[in-house]
């Protein structure tokens, strides 16, 4: 059981989440625990549950959805949430990481490639970070081709739990 951490401090909950970072525990529910309650007091409209939920939606029509679409259907204005996107994003698949779910922002895309289910370059290229910093071994040395796999992976979860 894991311990309330809603009296933590917000630097108390940094310093839990990094030292497990440090200590590649990914997985340990105090983790992400963590995670979740640094997620829950950002208050600014992103939010797992409702992230998770949205993405699972697209993913269930084996579609992929922008960023901006992401923001919008949370109830955030995308001005507002524009550069917290990619932290909350490295956070939500960091926790789904810690349950073995796939990458779920494999089907997080910019708008322009809602269509091609294609990354730009220096989004693919921090995808691939992500997906080294979570430990991932089976990286395709061709990054659009992990993608895709990631993107195929995620369509199949979000098809076997729809009670999520």
């Amino acid at each position: 059981m894991t311990p309330d951490l809603s009296a933590k401090t917000d630097q108390e909950l940094q310093n839990l989440v990094d030292n497990h970072r440090r200590k590649n525990s990914l997985s340990a529910p105090l983790y992400l625990e963590a995670l979740a309650e640094r997620e829950r007091r950002r208050r600014n409209g992103l939010e797992f549950a409702k992230s998770l939920a949205i993405i699972l939606a697209a993913a269930r029509e084996r579609r992929c959805i922008s960023y901006k679409q992401l923001a919008e259907a949370s109830g955030a204005k995308w001005d507002k949430v524009h550069y917290a996107m990619n932290q909350h994003l490295w956070d939500l698949i960091s926790w789904a990481h810690g349950h073995g779910w796939p990458m779920l922002s494999a089907v997080v895309v910019n708008q322009e490639n809602t269509e091609t289910m294609n990354m730009k370059p220096e989004t693919l290229k921090g995808f691939i970070t992500a997906a080294q910093d979570l430990g991932r071994t089976d990286i395709d040395p061709d990054h659009e081709t992990f993608l895709k796999a990631e993107q195929q992976r995620v369509f199949q979860f979000a098809l076997e739990h729809r009670n999520l």
